[in-house]
């Protein structure tokens, strides 16, 4: 786990421990499952961006690679 997704999930405990701080309610339910599926969807999309930079990269060298070496 890195650095932005033990932030995410600090929020998150943060955000549904002060929802609970008044009792729970069903709205605390559907606030946390948001929260859960809003940190979800953010780690999916760090995911598919490294990803996006690592063939990104791999294309680049490979482009590299290809102009120096004599045909």
């Amino acid at each position: 786990m890195d650095t932005k997704d033990t932030l995410r999930d600090l929020k998150t405990d943060a955000k549904g421990a002060a929802r609970e701080a008044d009792g729970h309610q069903l709205k605390d339910d559907v606030g946390n499952a948001g929260d859960r599926i809003r940190d979800g969807l953010g780690k999916a999309g760090d995911k598919v961006g490294d990803e996006v930079d690592s063939l990104h990269r791999q294309a680049h060298e490979g482009a590299d690679r290809a102009t120096r070496e004599p045909r």
